[in-house]
């Protein structure tokens, strides 16, 4: 038996393009700044850490206030390399990059991010089948990374939708 173990999710890296613009959004959903490193220069270690040649970038961490020890959103702006990002028109015909996060009332969530301006795939889904999900729905970041947005019935740890589809076949 191994000597060490995952303890938890500690944070996701998202790439942004324009890091101001990425903080305003996630804010929006309710995060706030843990720790802001937009003037932090990167020391050349920091790209041997990721097997990179060469890493700069800005970055702010966040944290949602509900959830203060849970895993952070690292929001790093790449200076050198400039990551590369798709078209947010070409969405529906590109795989996504989706990040999910359980919410308390999806549908007051949705109407509220929508007068904001917020883009979304759709409005709340709301199963037919006892899935154990109140609705979901996605909408997008900036840079069109795709966020799921979903409610579960009380106690519920994930969605039913395996059973529901095994009572189908």
């Amino acid at each position: 038996m191994a000597d060490w173990k995952l303890e938890n999710l500690y944070h996701t890296v998202v790439n942004v393009s324009d890091l101001d613009a990425s903080v305003a959004f996630y804010r929006l959903l309710g995060f706030d700044v843990l720790n802001d490193r937009r003037d932090v220069v990167w020391p050349d270690f920091v790209a041997t850490i990721f097997g990179m040649r060469r890493a700069k970038g800005r970055g702010v961490l966040m944290v949602l206030p509900s959830d203060p020890n849970g895993p952070m959103i690292d929001l790093i702006e790449w200076v050198e390399p400039k990551a590369e990002f798709s078209d947010p028109a070409t969405a529906p015909d590109r795989v996504p990059r989706i990040i999910a996060f359980r919410v308390k009332n999806v549908n007051q969530a949705y109407a509220d991010l929508k007068a904001r301006g917020v883009r979304f795939a759709r409005d709340v889904f709301v199963p037919e089948q006892p899935l154990g999900i109140v609705g979901s729905v996605c909408c997008y970041d900036p840079d069109g990374v795709l966020i799921e947005l979903i409610e579960l019935e009380p106690g519920v740890r994930h969605s039913r939708a395996n059973e529901a589809l095994l009572d189908k076949a």
